[in-house]
């Protein structure tokens, strides 16, 4: 491959012979300088033919600066790079002594951009409330640690994830760290099957099928199809510039910032501290970690397929025989209040088809689903009674709306006995009536 060092030369004598005759007129006839143009810079470095090979990462399209947010808020590629922007001399303007800040490898980066980043006054000038601990938390990350104590320049670093130029606002929807871009942006690296293998982690696999697998989960459903920017995606989990696995002591908590009902129940139950010991991650023992799927009742259980049965069925891990049954029991009892609220529901519905008033029975079975939302709930505490307790309330609401039901149906067939009833002496007094009718003699038709 040729270098591209005699252009660079060549086109850099070309403007310093140039640009430095203009300047030296205007000094001599007592003018100041003219200041740069503020894309200068671009005249080398936007021009596509000119870096080639290794050099291409100095090729700079002028199209990516339009949506930039430094450009945006008024900085210039001297106020990243240093150097002398009163000078048209190539060798001069990138000197160190005149303040050029070159990028030499990938180690370089999150100190670079800290520059600036971790200058809260002058990051204050932009932003009133700046985070500026962002380097320091990239060296906790897997990223800074690996980039550090190993030298591992393939790991990310800023770049990686923000792009070099055209850095776009995280809130931009184009930008690759926008929520929904984050895990394409993320799978740059993890789903490269060549880039992961033999990564680890606390001596741990990182693999390479995460993204494949989120893509599957209800998180990835409600952000990208029903475009929840709510729902969780890779940082949400795993952080941002600190980015590390969750710890198996923290996976809750990562899943009880959004989940926090859920969370403050397991996080009091005698299964947390369990897990612990045992070296299982939480929450992810029952629900896995990226192939997260919308939990149902099928879960809970003793039956094929169910999670308790995992550990239950063959006395893993010190699961007990009682843990068994009362896994059983919630089932039954959680089963049964579905059931009467699909009975009730129906009479509810009959009654109202048939024109009963039943919109007070109709507006307490909603009582009764919330009895059933908040026991599935409860299954997180790993105990029957809080559960039973809800159960039970659910129980007496529908048992309530079906006997009411029942009663309307009941009103509905009384009426109609009793209308058919008081039909028969309006029907005698009719055919009376026509009886007498005919009785009478007819008029005389001489009269």
């Amino acid at each position: 491959m040729r270098s591209v060092l005699p252009k660079v030369v060549l086109l850099a004598l070309a403007v310093s012979l140039g640009g430095g005759s203009s300047r030296l007129a205007a000094q001599q006839a007592g003018e100041p300088p003219t200041p740069p143009e503020e894309t200068s810079c671009v005249k080398c470095h936007g021009l596509s033919d000119l870096w080639e090979g290794d050099q291409r990462r100095l090729y700079v399209p002028v199209d990516h600066l339009a949506g930039d947010v430094h450009w945006q808020k008024g900085l210039r590629c001297h106020d990243c790079h240093g150097g002398d922007t009163q000078t048209t001399n190539f060798i001069t303007a990138h000197a160190v002594e005149s303040g050029f800040r070159p990028v030499k490898s990938p180690a370089e980066v999150p100190d670079f951009c800290g520059h600036c980043h971790s200058d809260i006054q002058y990051m204050r000038r932009y932003n009133p409330s700046p985070r500026t601990d962002q380097v320091a938390e990239y060296w906790t990350s897997g990223h800074g640690q690996r980039l550090k104590s190993d030298g591992d320049t393939k790991v990310a670093t800023c770049v990686s994830c923000h792009g070099g130029h055209g850095i776009r606002p995280v809130d931009d929807v184009q930008s690759p760290v926008y929520p929904t871009q984050v895990a394409n942006t993320c799978a740059t690296c993890h789903a490269n099957a060549e880039l992961m293998t033999g990564r680890q982690y606390h001596g741990r696999p990182l693999g390479h099928d995460q993204f494949e697998l989120w893509s599957q989960g209800v998180h990835a459903q409600a952000l990208l199809k029903k475009h929840d920017l709510a729902s969780a995606t890779c940082n949400d989990c795993h952080g941002n510039h600190g980015a590390v696995p969750p710890e198996v002591s923290s996976v809750a908590n990562a899943c009880g910032k959004c989940h926090v009902k859920v969370a403050e129940l397991f996080d009091n139950t005698r299964m947390k501290h369990r897990f612990e010991q045992l070296d299982l991650p939480g929450c992810v023992t029952c629900h896995s970690n990226h192939a997260i799927h919308s939990p149902s009742d099928e879960m809970l259980g003793m039956q094929a397929g169910a999670v308790c049965a995992k550990c239950h069925e063959a006395g893993k891990f010190g699961a007990t025989l009682a843990g068994a049954q009362e896994a059983r029991e919630m089932r039954g009892k959680l089963e049964q209040l579905k059931r009467d609220i699909a009975a009730a529901k129906d009479t509810v519905a009959r009654a109202e088809r048939l024109g009963m008033e039943v919109r007070g029975p109709r507006f307490d079975l909603h009582k009764a689903e919330t009895s059933l939302t908040n026991a599935r709930s409860l299954i997180h505490s790993f105990a029957p009674e809080p559960m039973n307790t809800t159960l039970d309330e659910g129980l007496k609401v529908t048992a309530d709306v079906q006997l009411r039901a029942e009663h309307a149906l009941g009103q509905y067939t009384y009426r109609r006995i009793w209308l058919a009833l008081s039909l028969v002496p309006i029907l005698l007094v009719v055919i009376l009536l026509l009886l007498y009718i005919r009785a009478l003699p007819e008029p005389n038709s001489h009269a």
